[in-house]
C-alpha cells in the first residue's frame, strides 16, 4: 500500500502534529509513502496527477484542493482523505465577522470529494458530516517520548503562569490582563511567562519572555507551574485543536482553559484542570492552584494520564494506519 501526503510545509507546527510524527507508524506497518507539498502550481499538479493510479490514498492535509485535479486523481483510482484541524471555513477571530462564504464553499466541496475526512475535534467532525458519509475524529496528538513530566512543585517563590503560541493569538492572551491584576489583591505572587516571537507590551504582572524555538517546546512548558488557554467563543475558535493546552498537560502541568471547543471535551473540571469563562473565575481558578501546590500536582497527573491515553501520537499512530488501510486496493 502506498499513501501520497500533500502537506502544508514541513515547516508548518500543522503538518508535523497531523502528518510527519506518524510516518514511523506507516513505516512499521508496511506503508509506503511520500510526502510533498501542496501543488500551487500546474506542472506540481501535473506531477501529483501521475501518481494517481500508482497509490491507494491521497492524503490532503487542511488544503482544499480545487475541483479538476480531486475527480481526475478519483478517476484514477485514488482514494482521497481530507485532514481538518482547523475551522477553515471561517474567517479568523480578528474579522468582525467569522462568516465567509466561499470558504464555506471550498470546504464543502472539498468533504464532498472526499472518501473519508480525518477531524481533529468533534466541531470539524460534525461540520464535516453534513457533507461527507466518512467522517473520523483523529484529534491533534502529542508524543509522550517529548514531553517529560514536570518534576513535584516545591515553594520557590512567584508562581510562573505559562502561556505558548503564535503572535496571532496574542490578542487571546492579553483578555486575561484583568483577571491577571486581580492575582495580588488574592494574595498570589505571580509572573507571566510568554513563549511566542512576539511579546505583550504591557502586561498587569512581570512578564518573562522566551523566544519560540522547535526544540525548545518541551522544557518551555515544563517549566510553567500554571498553564493557560484562553480563547474566545466564536465559530473560528471552536475549531480549534487545543494544541497549547495538550502541550502543557503532556508535561504534566495543570491548566485553566476557557471552555471552546475542544478544551471542553479534554478539561474534565477540576478532575485534569480547570475551566473558566469569566474574568472572576479565571482570576479565582488560578489563584486556586497558586495557593495549591498539591493540587497542582493532582491535576498535573491527571492531565497527563488523559493525554496519554486520549491524545498521545502513542494511542492514535495504530489507529490512522487502519483507517488508511482500509482504502488498501
Amino acid at each position: 500500500m502506498k499513501v501520497l501526503f500533500l502537506i502544508q510545509g514541513a515547516s508548518q507546527p500543522a503538518s508535523r502534529y497531523r502528518v510527519t510524527q506518524y510516518l514511523e507508524f506507516l513505516k512499521t506497518a508496511g506503508i509506503d509513502y511520500e510526502v510533498r507539498d501542496y501543488p500551487r502550481s500546474i506542472p506540481a499538479w501535473i506531477g501529483v496527477l501521475r501518481q494517481r493510479r500508482k497509490v491507494d490514498v491521497i492524503f490532503f492535509q487542511k488544503k482544499r484542493a480545487p475541483r479538476w485535479p480531486v475527480m481526475r486523481l478519483k478517476a484514477g483510482g485514488a482514494k482521497i482523505v481530507y485532514d481538518v484541524d482547523d475551522a477553515v471555513m471561517f474567517a479568523s477571530s480578528r474579522h468582525e465577522s467569522p462568516d465567509a462564504p466561499a470558504r464555506m464553499k471550498r470546504f464543502e466541496t472539498m468533504c464532498a470529494m472526499s472518501d473519508m475526512v480525518t477531524a481533529g475535534n468533534r466541531y470539524l467532525a460534525e461540520m464535516a458530516g453534513k457533507h461527507c458519509r466518512y467522517v473520523q475524529i483523529v484529534p491533534t496528538a502529542m508524543d509522550m517520548r517529548k514531553y517529560a513530566p514536570r518534576p513535584p512543585h516545591a515553594n520557590r517563590g512567584a508562581v510562573v503562569l505559562g502561556w505558548i503560541g503564535g503572535r496571532k493569538s496574542l490578542p487571546f492572551l492579553r483578555t486575561l490582563d484583568p483577571a491577571l491584576a486581580m492575582l495580588k489583591s488574592m494574595g498570589v505572587d505571580a509572573r507571566l511567562k510568554v513563549v511566542c516571537n512576539e511579546f505583550p507590551a504591557e502586561c498587569p504582572i512581570p512578564v518573562e519572555k522566551k523566544t519560540w524555538a522547535e526544540a525548545d517546546e518541551a522544557s518551555d512548558v515544563a517549566s510553567f507551574d500554571i498553564g493557560l488557554a484562553p480563547l474566545p467563543d466564536d465559530p473560528w475558535s471552536r475549531g480549534k485543536c487545543a494544541t497549547k493546552l495538550l502541550q502543557c498537560m503532556a508535561a504534566r502541568v495543570a491548566c485553566v482553559a476557557s471552555p471552546v471547543g475542544a478544551h471542553s471535551d479534554i478539561v474534565k473540571e477540576g478532575a485534569n484542570g480547570f475551566l473558566a469563562a469569566t474574568t472572576e473565575e479565571w482570576a479565582e481558578k488560578i489563584a486556586r492552584l497558586a495557593k495549591d501546590p498539591a493540587l497542582r500536582d493532582r491535576l498535573g497527573d491527571a492531565a497527563r494520564e488523559t493525554v496519554a491515553k486520549e491524545y498521545s501520537v502513542q494511542a492514535h499512530g495504530p489507529r490512522l494506519v487502519a483507517l488508511l488501510k482500509e482504502f488498501e486496493r
